[in-house]
């Protein structure tokens, strides 16, 4: 048995270029598949405000700028851990992590992504770093989605609002605590386990509230873009819910858009805005917050030599 795996591993070191080559290129076809069957989404850009043109185009991009420097610096910070990584380095990881990411459920890709770029000794803490950046994601999320829920309940829309799963988001908000708190008082040497470190949850959620911030605010400016006459705060708010029940919808994260979208459609409904101007939205800022920075990914791909150590 071992000697057939020895003679496999020998062939696999013989023909990794060949092997490496044909899955960039299975995973690239794979990524066209996916980009033709969403083409439509491209009509929104027949019947743009073309008075606004130029504020659409710089909302769209030096907000999304932002928020992808905050989330590369988010995993600059948290990967110093395991050694330090240049901001171009860490640009590198992030876009090529996404770009698998995007075609799997959840984005799990991410995961079995960027353990590739580190010894195989430090994969439990690579593991341990990735899930404590998406985690602190989803609480912000999570928190500010109950936040916009008792808006609506008890503030001046006065909606009474009963969303499917909020339990389940409750639950988590309370639960995460209490289990940070177990870990840190029965576990032998905690200061050794990297996810039981208080400083690096301080600094991912500090850089996932920015970039909550920054998307969330540029789906604002949007809305205001096209005229949406309602103040900020009630728009927040309904942004804050649309990201609140998107987290908690299993999904493939390359439809990320059409679920937001649904959700949002949903959502704004109650305020009465056009299913049209939300589905723009959703439309132009996966554009420039997911398509553009998978493309780039996949270019990275393409440059990334696969190194096998004999």
């Amino acid at each position: 048995m071992y000697f057939a795996i020895y003679q496999m591993y020998k062939l696999l070191l013989k023909y990794h270029n060949l092997i490496t080559t044909a899955l960039k290129m299975s995973f690239s076809l794979w990524a066209l598949y996916f980009l033709w069957q969403h083409r439509m989404i491209f009509k929104v850009y027949q019947n743009l405000p073309l008075n606004h043109l130029l504020e659409l185009i710089s909302i769209l991009l030096i907000l999304s700028s932002l928020n992808w420097f905050f989330e590369i610096k988010k995993w600059q910070i948290l990967a110093h851990n395991l050694e330090h990584i240049s901001l171009k380095e860490a640009a590198k990881q992030s876009l090529i992590s996404f770009s698998v990411s995007l075609l799997t459920p959840n984005r799990v890709g991410e995961y079995g992504s960027k353990i590739f770029f580190y010894d195989k000794r430090q994969r439990k803490k690579v593991l341990s770093l990735i899930f404590i950046g998406n985690i602190t994601q989803l609480i912000i999320s999570l928190f500010m989605g109950v936040a916009a829920l008792l808006y609506w309940s008890f503030g001046p829309l006065n909606k009474p609002l009963i969303i499917p799963y909020i339990k389940w988001g409750l639950l988590f908000l309370v639960m995460l605590p209490i289990l940070f708190f177990l870990l840190r008082r029965y576990i032998k040497n905690p200061h050794k386990l990297i996810i039981t470190q208080p400083k690096l949850w301080q600094k991912s959620l500090s850089y996932a509230g920015l970039r909550y911030f920054i998307f969330s605010s540029q789906f604002v400016l949007l809305l205001l873009l096209f005229s949406v006459p309602l103040r900020a705060p009630i728009l927040y708010s309904a942004v804050f819910l649309t990201y609140f029940v998107s987290a908690l919808i299993p999904m493939l994260a390359f439809l990320d858009w059409a679920v937001k979208g649904s959700v949002a459609i949903w959502i704004f409904s109650w305020l009465h805005i056009s299913e049209q101007i939300i589905f723009k939205i959703i439309a132009l800022m996966w554009t420039t917050n997911f398509l553009l920075p998978f493309l780039a990914g996949l270019i990275l791909i393409w440059r990334y030599k696969i190194r096998l150590k004999k």
